[in-house]
């Protein structure tokens, strides 16, 4: 018998961590995924007592099981969980206990995103719109950079494309004066970017044959081009578009100067951010 898929929401006993508990529900349904509600703990509880503690209210969603782990590297064991299972996706608050607005995400969030081999959702508690259990997602954009590494994402993007439904907006993003990227076979955008882009169409139509021609039928895709700062841009173009979360692939490292994108991202963005580990 083939196992169902999975989604999972690690929750800590937090209102914050809560927060991620509505868009879960909704990827759950969508997806006709069983919803894991994932608690680690030093000390088992019972099952009321978890309810209870983990402050879950009336749940809109058929297929859901509670789980407590006994340990406390919470990191290790919500990931070893999530091996355990068909798992599509990972939904979390940035933050719980601890929650701090100064910090980009909590310690538990950090361990999860930068090791998850598994699409993680990331739900900010300071977003205007906090996803509950009818969102339905329609649309979510994705930024290029024409990188081999950057379109290799765009396999997970295609497989929750099909078990959402939602469209795909691709959106290559041209920034003045930074140095275009250099990795091998990389398909860089038209260079002249304060003048009439007059080889753009040439240009997007080799970019969409070279790295989207394998897209599983039935998934709309189109390609948007904007200049700017990269995550700024994505974000006003969510909301301009209408798309519903961001998608994007990263190498899994906070460290320093890495990663500067993500970590934009996920302090300004309106939308849930989806972080795709993207292997080096």
């Amino acid at each position: 018998m083939r196992e169902r898929p999975a989604v999972i929401v690690p929750l800590d006993g937090s209102g914050i961590a809560t927060n991620a508990l509505g868009a879960a529900q909704a990827m759950a349904r969508i997806m006709n995924a069983v919803l894991y509600i994932v608690h680690v703990t030093g000390e088992p509880l019972s099952e009321m007592e978890l309810i209870e503690h983990l402050k879950l209210g009336q749940l809109n969603i058929k297929d859901f099981s509670l789980h407590q782990i006994i340990g406390s590297d919470v990191v290790d064991g919500v990931l070893r969980f999530a091996a355990g299972v068909d798992t599509k996706m990972i939904v979390m608050s940035s933050h719980g206990y601890s929650y701090n607005p100064e910090h980009l995400v909590g310690s538990k969030t950090f361990g999860v995103v930068t090791r998850a081999v598994d699409p993680v959702m990331v739900i900010r508690p300071d977003m205007k719109f906090i996803p509950d259990a009818s969102w339905t997602p329609r649309k979510m954009v994705v930024p290029q950079d024409g990188t081999p590494t950057a379109a290799a994402v765009m396999d997970q993007v295609f497989r929750l494309a099909e078990l959402t439904g939602a469209e795909v907006d691709v959106l290559n993003i041209g920034v003045m004066g930074e140095k275009r990227p250099v990795e091998p076979g990389t398909l860089v955008i038209p260079q002249y970017l304060d003048h009439p882009r007059y080889d753009w169409p040439a240009w997007a139509s080799e970019f969409v044959e070279r790295f989207y021609k394998h897209r599983p039928p039935g998934i709309d895709l189109r390609l948007f081009e904007r200049e700017g700062s990269p995550a700024q841009v994505m974000n006003s173009f969510a909301l301009e578009n209408g798309d519903d979360l961001i998608a994007i692939g990263w190498h899994g490292h906070f460290e320093e100067q890495r990663a500067p994108i993500v970590k934009e991202l996920l302090q300004i963005a309106d939308e849930p951010v989806v972080l795709i580990w993207s292997r080096e």
